[in-house]
């Protein structure tokens, strides 16, 4: 169970498990609910809001009632404010995923690498379409490219031609 700790009417701390030990007393956390509410230890209950789809989430308030402290979401229209912050946050989102993409795949290209040219040009390519994933359009319905698999069909020419393309 959750907790909300109240001081004068006005919640000081909520969502959270009791203190073990609390104002120098030991056990706390044993009393029952009663003998918390002295102490300003409430039951906590949280209310979500129920979301359409061109709302989101404003802000929430507290309510001490008798026995519990409940937490209430409140909801408001969504503004054109709210839309950029949700479109840069899915580009940011995106761009870490790419970035670790990268990351994960960069051994693929060293002089080492166990690959043929043929497979390190595959991998190129893989890593070149990560790079290029912000030239999408729609940060909500990105098309990742696949990353090759043993035994994919592709002949150097085509490697050849895409590398030299890339270049121009």
């Amino acid at each position: 169970m959750r907790y909300a700790y109240v001081e004068d009417g006005v919640v000081k701390e909520s969502n959270r498990p009791l203190p073990i030990s609390w104002a120098n007393i030991s056990n706390f956390n044993l009393f029952d609910n009663e003998t918390l509410k002295q102490y300003g230890w409430f039951p906590y209950r949280f209310v979500s809001a129920h979301f359409e789809p061109d709302e989101v989430i404003d802000s929430s308030y507290f309510s001490v009632e008798e026995n519990e402290v409940v937490e209430y979401q409140t909801k408001r229209k969504i503004n054109d404010n709210d839309i950029q912050e949700q479109i840069g946050n899915a580009w940011e989102n995106i761009r870490s995923r790419r970035n670790i993409e990268l990351l994960e795949s960069d051994w693929t290209q060293v002089t080492d690498s166990p690959f043929t040219e043929v497979e390190k040009g595959l991998w190129r390519l893989y890593r070149q379409s990560l790079r290029d994933i912000t030239l999408q359009p729609d940060p909500f319905n990105i098309i990742w490219p696949t990353k090759p698999e043993p035994g994919d069909g592709i002949t150097e020419e085509v490697i050849s031609e895409e590398s030299s393309s890339d270049i121009q």
